[in-house]
């Protein structure tokens, strides 16, 4: 059997739960925990790490009320939409918890929730689905199908953000086209989160992780304060230890094709 494709920089093992499970504490509910990516391998073709999540989340909830806990800038879109469908298919009801950030495809594990609570210092982005390509050569028959393909996520996408919300799909799609990054308050009030639960703290908390930390860079509209806590980590840490994952070269050049295959998609959707 062939191993799944890694899809993010990171240290965990094909078909390596990236989730935590908790036994309920006593008055409490079972909790899941994601934080970090949402799988570093693509769920596509991946018959096994699916089912080994519903058999740990029917395990530990017993099919009664279960927490989760979301502290993540996203992961594969394949993983999270087919963990989206599992957990609505949960019998019991499911809290949502988000930590710190949920942003792209962890938005779409919050939203599979009942109910969406958010600490008062976090945030929630969405935006247009995309395919990381580093230094890769893409032609344009191969662009063309994988625009189609983009659409088709976005399409699945906005159903689960319709549902959620009840916005029309041309606001939520232009929302998707802006990387939209949404306080505590403005994600309420959007309605992708039911309300706010108030943080004595009241500190951003992010992920002592490199590879999380260069991940949330690839995005344009960053809000000052999660940029601010990522730096606070980066001087915590010990030297050496938040070294950039890629060059200053690597970078550029990985612009420069982020921008072709830019627009690249958008000339195929004014010809379509």
């Amino acid at each position: 059997m062939n191993n799944p494709i890694r899809c993010f920089e990171g240290n965990t093992k094909p078909h390596e739960p990236f989730w935590t499970f908790k036994n309920a504490d006593e008055g409490g509910d079972p909790t899941l925990e994601l934080f970090g990516y949402i799988s570093e391998y693509s769920w596509f073709d991946d018959d096994i790490t699916p089912a080994l999540f519903k058999k740990d989340l029917y395990d530990i909830g017993k099919e009664k009320p279960i927490r989760i806990k979301i502290n993540s800038y996203g992961g594969d879109l394949i993983a999270a939409s087919l963990m989206h469908s599992i957990i609505r298919d949960y019998p019991g009801k499911v809290t949502v918890q988000i930590e710190g950030v949920a942003a792209s495809a962890a938005t779409i594990v919050a939203v599979a929730g009942d109910e969406v609570e958010i600490r008062n210092q976090g945030y929630f982005m969405i935006h247009d689905p995309s395919f990381f390509f580093f230094l890769a050569q893409i032609n344009l028959e191969e662009m063309t199908r994988l625009a189609d393909s983009l659409q088709a996520a976005k399409d699945g996408i906005l159903n689960a953000y319709e549902r959620k919300t009840g916005l029309s799909r041309t606001r939520l799609s232009k929302l998707m086209t802006d990387e939209t990054w949404m306080d505590a308050n403005k994600s309420v009030d959007l309605g992708f989160v039911d309300r706010i639960v108030d943080d004595v703290e009241k500190k951003l908390f992010i992920p002592e992780n490199a590879a999380m930390v260069n991940g949330i860079y690839r995005f344009s509209n960053v809000p000052s304060e999660i940029l601010q806590a990522i730096q606070e980590v980066n001087t915590q840490e010990e030297e050496g230890s938040s070294v950039p994952l890629f060059s200053e070269e690597d970078e550029r050049e990985a612009q420069i094709l982020r921008e072709r295959v830019t627009q690249l998609i958008r000339k195929e959707e004014e010809n379509a």
